[in-house]
């Protein structure tokens, strides 16, 4: 489960502050109050959504050739844009997160006069939160620009909670490609199902479904309680989420490998708890040990220990409050 960057979180505030100041001509019924000042969110119920939306098949989509006709669906793709991304937010503003080298055929101002962030009009309500999209544009590898992320932004009584990238349409060289697909269902579960189009050439990853918990926080959602492992992870599942001691073995995109040069991955070997489906009390993260298939590159499963101790994560209530390295 990703951790929760501050520094991150704090800069979205400030984004969300200088926004608002800049609309104060427009203030309505859509404004809310929060502890940072005005916050403009829409508000208006007649925007919210219908559920399901997205991709209702993902988890079906199993081959190139299904997968294929999803991702390049037309239709599909003008609902995303049905959502309405038109409040720009100045992009000198956001840090966004997994951002990606792209080489830049054009040049650089190219697009300039295109936003780059948007917040749509269109959003998804349910009792205290609501849930808003925010869209990252790609203006500068071609000369239309197009949606590459969509995040799914959690407020709560216009106070803002969580987030979590729900689409992705990556192009990168060579053909290469990554993709995100989501569906959010009637009960509000979000499914997400990654792609990757490389020289394998094909990587169908393991589906992951979401839940928004009463906090407005996203956390992993199971569909069965009991113990619960797969390659990566294991422990206790109960009411549908992580609870109690789990251990965790993925690649860790923190880790600075400049840091750490007898390191040439950035895999841990995480000793991690959980309560209510939220991060809690303290992770250890371990360098994760490994060998790997000399023709693929890839990983044996079988090969894996724990690594020397790395550094540590102290939470309260699913909130980050200190890190410490070794």
């Amino acid at each position: 489960m990703p951790k929760i960057n501050i520094a991150y979180f704090t800069i979205l505030f400030f984004l969300f502050s200088c926004y608002s100041k800049a609309q104060t001509e427009n203030k309505a019924a859509s404004t809310e109050e929060t502890a940072t000042g005005s916050v403009f969110f829409n508000t208006n119920k007649a925007d919210c959504i219908t559920l399901p939306f997205g991709y209702p098949e993902i988890s079906k989509r199993l081959t190139v050739d299904s997968v294929l006709p999803v991702i390049q669906n037309e239709s599909k793709l003008k609902e995303l844009n049905a959502l309405q991304f038109e409040k720009a937010i100045n992009k000198d503003l956001v840090l966004l997160p997994e951002e990606y080298d792209v080489f830049l055929p054009f040049s650089k101002t190219i697009n300039e006069k295109y936003d780059r962030i948007k917040m749509a009009s269109r959003f998804l309500c349910s009792g205290d939160y609501s849930m808003y999209f925010m869209a990252v544009y790609n203006t500068v590898r071609y000369e239309q620009p197009y949606i590459e992320k969509i995040y799914l932004v959690s407020t709560k009584r216009g106070k803002l909670i969580d987030m979590k990238r729900i689409y992705l349409n990556h192009q990168g060289e060579m053909g290469y490609a990554n993709y995100t697909l989501f569906n959010i269902d009637k009960n509000h579960i979000i499914s997400l199902q990654d792609y990757e189009f490389t020289e394998s050439p094909f990587t169908l990853k393991p589906l992951q479904k979401y839940q928004i918990l009463p906090s407005g926080k996203l956390a992993r959602y199971y569909d069965h309680d009991g113990p619960y492992k797969n390659e990566e992870e294991q422990g206790m599942v109960k009411n549908h989420s992580k609870e109690g001691k789990w251990t965790e073995s993925k690649s860790n995109g923190y880790l600075d490998l400049q840091k750490y040069p007898d390191f040439t991955d950035p895999y841990t070997y995480v000793e991690a708890e959980y309560k209510n489906g939220l991060p809690a009390g303290t992770w250890k993260f371990y360098k994760l040990l490994q060998k790997y298939n000399d023709e693929t590159g890839e990983p044996l499963l079988n090969t894996r220990k724990k690594g020397p101790l790395i550094y540590t994560e102290m939470y309260k209530e699913g909130v980050l409050e200190k890190r410490e390295f070794q």
